[in-house]
């Protein structure tokens, strides 16, 4: 997808295409929630299926902005995932070195559940889109593993980026525990996604501007999956400590190799 490697539009071009891109995806979830979300809550099927339906708008609209910023010689994007079909009832951990993280992975993976800050939820403009989806609001933690695991139940995918917000360049990973913790609660296996993104864009402190030079190899990579966890008898806040320091350890060596780590 996108442009060969080593071959960049000029960089105002590549400036242009980002705006023309961060500009739809507020204009276009406002339209969306305000004109498109109505009109799908008409349909039959009732909560169920307006969930499904609004989740698939979403991945189209992703999908189509992906492969616009692609073309548009920004970065080349390559995967190796599982099938769609092999995630359900799966947590997904994904790391995230830049601001488009979400957006390549709602745009290559159909019918996921994620979760939203509250502002998001409530927001007057884009939450009737976020609501219809089925996400589920980050309210307080207690109420999102409870959320979180009934989802997993379902057999719902949830995806959630174990950071917090975005990597810090040239530090290895470190992991809040709330994943460890839904891992735990929901007894669900988790897939670990690794993200890479070189050169680094849209990074922690860079603006939307600031365009490398040549397109990025940016890589969404499955690893083996892992789990599904119990407690082992541990207090959970003990449990989860022990799970988070694994799942740190697990993605480290992989971008690292056992034993190096950078400074």
């Amino acid at each position: 997808m996108g442009l060969d490697l080593g071959v960049a539009m000029p960089p105002i071009l590549q400036i242009i295409a980002s705006g023309i891109g961060f500009s739809s995806v507020g204009i276009g979830g406002v339209l969306f929630s305000l004109l498109g979300t109505p009109i799908l809550r008409l349909l039959p099927g009732g909560k169920p299926a307006l969930q499904r339906r609004t989740r698939t708008v979403f991945f189209v609209y992703f999908r189509t902005l992906v492969r616009f910023l692609g073309w548009s010689g920004i970065y080349d994007l390559r995967t190796d995932l599982p099938p769609r079909a092999e995630l359900d009832g799966t947590l997904l951990l994904a790391t995230h070195p830049g601001y488009l993280d979400v957006v390549m992975v709602l745009g290559t993976l159909e019918q996921l559940t994620c979760v939203v800050k509250l502002g998001v939820w409530n927001n007057p403009l884009f939450g009737w889109a976020v609501r219809a989806a089925g996400y589920i609001p980050a309210r307080d933690p207690e109420s999102v593993l409870e959320d979180g695991a009934a989802a997993l139940a379902r057999g719902e995918t949830i995806i959630l980026f174990p950071e917090g917000t975005r990597t810090d360049p040239g530090n290895p990973y470190r992991f809040q525990r709330g994943a460890a913790h839904l891992a735990l609660r929901s007894g669900a296996s988790i897939l670990p996604l690794l993200v890479t993104c070189d050169p680094p864009l849209l990074a922690k402190g860079h603006r939307w501007y600031q365009m490398p030079h040549q397109p990025c190899d940016y890589r969404i990579r499955a690893l083996p999956r892992l789990g599904p966890f119990s407690t082992g008898g541990l207090p959970p806040p003990q449990a989860a400590r022990e799970l988070t320091e694994r799942l740190e350890t697990r993605f480290n060596q992989e971008v690292y190799g056992s034993g190096h780590q950078p400074a």
